[in-house]
């Protein structure tokens, strides 16, 4: 089973869920992740997922062009995406609209605990899709 999480930047919502994924998922599960356009992982992104146990410092930003596989089972898309059509090929196809952390307040209290439930919430939904047999074939 091959996932693929994207987002704008690959730079939080979908390194996370990336991490998340192989946490909780069986070790059959290829998980990846991806933006439209690339950044660099967010320090803010390693250090709330780092608080649950789950390190994921050595994740990087990608574009779809380096991805290693060019379908996939599953392509969860993780905010708005400007072109649908750019998405791989998938048997399945699922939209959850997560708000951007690039949109945090500044405060670093406020970006800490906007990071902490995005986090929250990816571990819910991935944790939901799994008991739900989305990840299956």
């Amino acid at each position: 089973m091959r996932i693929l999480f994207v987002c704008s930047r690959n730079a939080g919502r979908s390194q996370m869920a990336e991490g998340i994924a192989r946490a909780l998922l069986p070790t059959n599960c290829q998980v990846f992740s991806a933006g439209e356009r690339p950044s660099v992982l967010n320090g803010t992104a390693v250090r709330v997922m780092a608080e649950k146990g789950v390190d994921i410092s050595r994740q990087s930003s990608k574009g779809l062009s380096s991805l290693p596989f060019r379908e996939y089972d599953v392509v969860v898309v993780l905010g708005e995406w400007e072109d649908p059509s750019r998405l791989p090929p998938s048997r399945r196809v699922i939209r959850e609209i997560l708000p951007d952390p690039a949109a945090f307040s500044r405060a670093e209290g406020d970006v800490l605990e906007g990071f902490r439930a995005l986090r929250d919430c990816l571990w819910d939904r991935i944790f939901a899709w799994e008991r739900e047999g989305q990840f299956r074939a």
